[in-house]
């Protein structure tokens, strides 16, 4: 069989290129370290690289997350750190303030200083990093802590998200940064001690001066939660009302969803009862402005025995005329500046004597005790003013309820309904009373319920009542909650009526509340409000419900200013308290943060771990092993040069080479 030139040229050809493909791909795999570069060299090894691949881009991401939620962390901690060193600042000014050597002027000093304060809290709470607020929660693209005013600031809102940054550092992990404004300096448990564990309440039947109660009920110190808070102090309501008063059940409730404090009954008073509630400020006497120059004396202290006769103030302002005792060689205490009292001119004490009682009232017994902590010599002088001031240890303020009073009362009528007003006739004009009711653990509100009083002619309070108790019950049965009604009648000394509306709670209490629609309701036209003597205004049985318990660091702030402005000792005291818990909860808040950021070192490593073992294994799939890529190289050039050679053997050939 003869071949044509021609085919031998391109089966030369072609068996050339093939090689110099080879040989291509042999000097490639030297060149880079790489046997798989395209799914075409191993399909099964180029999945296994993408996947890998894809891992290790994870991996440059969560380190990414990491380095974030670790920069965030170590700029939380130092602002929180910060903060807690300037709580630190203002509690010991605030202890310096509270002694008996700091004047009014002190004080009002202070005072101005608050504002300073505040501003520079503000700055570190509305801190940034990596692009956002740190103590924003995840809404930190908006400033979390905004003033009402800027320049004179009455109040702090939180404008972040109480849900906390999340940020991954695996496919089924994620680190929680604890660092949300709302919880760290807002507070959800209180510290309960002298400064604020009081409770004044007064009951009042509505039966004359003389069966009115005042009653002070003191809650046990301790911490509470805001739950445990409010259980505390409905115990020690109903301790003293049942002991010393009418028996009053009271309930104290603590809402989470509006963050507020409520008090009152359980349902089953149903006679008139009036009870105040009062934040008493209680005038007293305080001492101010304390200045020794004994080179003996340490830690001067003064001490108030006996406040009833202390009534005598020293002139205003502090300073102008303290009361002043020196001491002389003859082992006596001479005074000046006595403000009033009559006090002898000198007061005899025995030698070395450390201490110089004041009888103010000359009855023998020592009412202002000066402890010197040294012993005097001649000349030295002791000096301080004696100021008006008041205590205040009331509870209320922490429970929401900032009025120097609230009042809470049953459903009774406002104005006593005269005797001579029966017999009363109940016609189309006067026989509905429009209502609603509000069940029990957020039962809800019904729609207007409507009781129609039987049209008849009522001859005495009694039995009116009874037609409303019937009208009432009918109404709940028909359309409301199937509700038991109890209305009463109580007469004053001039023997007019009271009527007491009031859930039935022997068979069990269902209602939160109820409210008598006498002004919005449908039927206000035909309303029996006067007959029962209510004005023409809607009237509920809901409890006593305070503002905001917000316990911040904000309100403490401001309060302070308050109590520093007006001189007020307890008040300082009451600040001093809860500066002692804001600083505990941000120390307790800066080990979170430090145990956070430990985890994350520990993810970081367990990134890096991995990193490396993916990437050991991708080497494994993809890279080339070099010595045999290098053998591979020569053998492709070792059979390419072959083959040129024998091409061009063939090639050169011609017919003359065939004769012969």
């Amino acid at each position: 069989m003869r071949v044509a030139t021609i085919s031998i040229y391109k089966q030369a050809t072609y068996q050339l290129g093939r090689l110099t493909s080879d040989l291509n791909e042999a000097n490639e795999v030297v060149s880079s370290n790489i046997k798989i570069s395209s799914a075409s060299d191993d399909p099964s090894g180029m999945k296994q690289v993408l996947t890998i691949n894809s891992d290790l881009a994870a991996l440059d991401q969560y380190q990414v997350n990491v380095d974030q939620a670790q920069n965030v962390l170590t700029t939380a901690e130092t602002a929180l750190d910060t903060m807690a060193d300037q709580l630190s600042e203002m509690k010991l000014l605030c202890s310096a303030l509270t002694n008996a050597s700091a004047s009014y002027q002190e004080r009002s000093n202070a005072a101005e200083s608050m504002p300073g304060y505040l501003a520079s809290l503000l700055d570190l709470a509305n801190t940034d990093a990596y692009g956002g607020y740190v103590f924003g929660g995840d809404n930190n693209r908006t400033t979390p802590f905004t003033c009402d005013d800027d320049h004179h600031p009455t109040s702090v809102t939180y404008n972040g998200s109480s849900d906390l940054v999340n940020i991954s550092t695996s496919r089924n992990t994620t680190i929680s940064l604890d660092c949300c404004g709302r919880d760290l300096f807002y507070e959800d448990h209180i510290t309960v001690n002298p400064t604020n564990n009081k409770i004044v309440f007064i009951e009042d039947p509505g039966t004359g001066d003389d069966d009115i109660i005042t009653h002070e009920a003191t809650i046990t110190s301790g911490t509470y939660s805001k739950e445990e808070l409010a259980a505390a102090v409905e115990d020690s309501l109903n301790d003293v009302s049942e002991e010393q008063g009418y028996g009053i059940i009271y309930a104290v409730a603590y809402d989470d969803d509006t963050n507020t404090f409520s008090i009152g009954t359980d349902g089953s008073l149903d006679t008139p009862m009036r009870v105040t509630f009062e934040a008493i400020q209680t005038e007293t006497a305080r001492t101010s402005n304390l200045k020794t120059d004994g080179a003996n004396f340490e830690d001067v202290k003064i001490n108030i025995v006996n406040e009833t006769p202390v009534t005598e103030y020293t002139p205003v302002p502090e300073g102008t005329k303290p009361l002043t005792f020196t001491y002389t060689e003859d082992n006596t205490w001479k005074v000046s500046n006595d403000p009033g009292y009559g006090l002898p001119a000198e007061i005899e004490v025995d030698p070395g004597d450390e201490s110089i009682e004041i009888d103010v009232n000359d009855n023998g017994k020592a009412d202002i005790v000066v402890n010197l902590g040294g012993t005097p010599e001649a000349g030295d002088t002791v000096s301080f003013d004696i100021v008006e001031g008041y205590e205040n240890a009331s509870i209320l303020p922490d429970l929401g309820f900032e009025s120097d009073s609230v009042i809470l009362e049953t459903v009774t009528s406002d104005v006593p309904v005269e005797n001579s007003s029966f017999p009363v006739t109940v016609d189309d004009t006067n026989d509905t009373i429009d209502f609603t009711e509000t069940l029990l653990d957020g039962g809800g509100t019904s729609v207007q319920l409507t009781a129609e009083i039987a049209a008849d002619t009522y001859s005495d309070p009694e039995s009116y009542a009874e037609a409303v108790e019937k009208a009432l019950e009918t109404a709940s049965a028909e359309n409301g909650n199937r509700v038991n009604y109890s209305v009463s009648v109580a007469y004053d000394e001039d023997n007019n009526a009271s009527f007491t509306i009031s859930e039935d709670t022997d068979t069990g209490r269902q209602l939160e509340s109820f409210d008598l629609l006498f002004s919005s309701g449908t039927h206000a036209d035909s309303s029996a409000a006067g007959d029962l003597g209510f004005n023409a205004e809607d009237v509920s049985s809901k409890p006593l419900e305070g503002e905001e318990a917000t316990w911040s660091v904000w309100d403490t702030v401001f309060n302070l200013k308050n109590a520093l402005e007006n001189n007020d000792v307890d008040g300082i005291q009451r600040a001093m308290n809860w500066l002692d818990n804001h600083y505990e909860s941000l120390t307790s808040s800066m080990s979170t943060v430090g145990r956070i950021y430990s985890s994350t070192t520990t993810t970081e490593a367990t990134i890096l771990d991995t990193d490396l073992t993916l990437t050991t294994q991708r080497s494994t799939v993809r890279d080339a092993d070099t010595v045999e890529a290098i053998m591979n190289l020569k053998s492709a050039q070792t059979v390419y040069q072959a083959a040129l050679s024998s091409t061009s053997s063939v090639m050169g050939m011609s017919l003359v080479d065939y004769m012969g």
